[in-house]
């Protein structure tokens, strides 16, 4: 839903929060504490149609349609201002539900705290994502209280907001373009080669 669509109510929550945010870190930084959460799916297909200049009498090479209903992965990944921490590639028709992302989580945390153990030790991470449901079930709240997690609040229908789209998948997006995948191995290999591109300031 893009900021058009919303409501009066729900463009003021945004602001609310917003607003919230902005003095809490401003009197407790904790940007450096943020884990972002988010899910993509990788087309196995990911050749693009465009425009083409030929010249007169010369026909258009053919060029298939995207098939709606071709094969894909699910990435799912976590990251920090630090890094990537921990990344997944569901199988095809595989879905995050509850006890998926609980389990992701417990791998997650693992990473980070070998990883970054002053973060685990201390305050605390503090973990970005949306209102799907399998992020606000009963389960996934026990697991984040149990691993210590805190949650920043995100506004209902305000998926323009995450940092992942805008950081990541963009870049992950210019990266796949004309790639073709055999199967979940060669997507999971190319995402690889993605993360191994990239400079430790990305």
């Amino acid at each position: 839903m893009g900021t058009s669509e919303l409501t009066e109510i729900q463009k003021l929550r945004r602001c609310e929060i917003s607003s919230m945010l902005l003095l809490l870190n401003k009197n407790d930084p904790f940007l450096a504490r943020i884990i972002n959460y988010d899910e993509k799916c990788i087309l196995h297909d990911n050749r693009r149609r465009s425009s083409q200049w030929l010249d007169k009498g010369v026909s258009p090479k053919r060029f298939p349609k995207p098939d709606v209903h071709q094969k894909k992965v699910l990435l799912i990944v976590w990251w920090s201002a630090k890094g990537i921490i921990h990344y997944s590639l569901l199988k095809s028709g595989e879905t995050v539900m509850a006890q998926t992302y609980c389990s992701e989580l417990e791998k997650m945390h693992e990473k980070l705290q070998r990883a970054r153990p002053s973060l685990t030790n201390r305050k605390g991470p503090i973990l970005l994502h949306d209102n799907a449901r399998p992020h606000i079930s009963k389960m996934t709240i026990q697991k984040l209280h149990h691993t210590g997690y805190e949650t920043l609040p995100h506004p209902p229908y305000s998926s323009d907001l995450s940092p992942t789209d805008y950081h990541i998948f963009k870049h992950l997006d210019h990266f796949l373009n004309g790639k073709q995948f055999k199967n979940h191995e060669e997507a999971k290999n190319s995402f690889e080669e993605f993360i191994a591109s990239k400079t430790p300031d990305f």
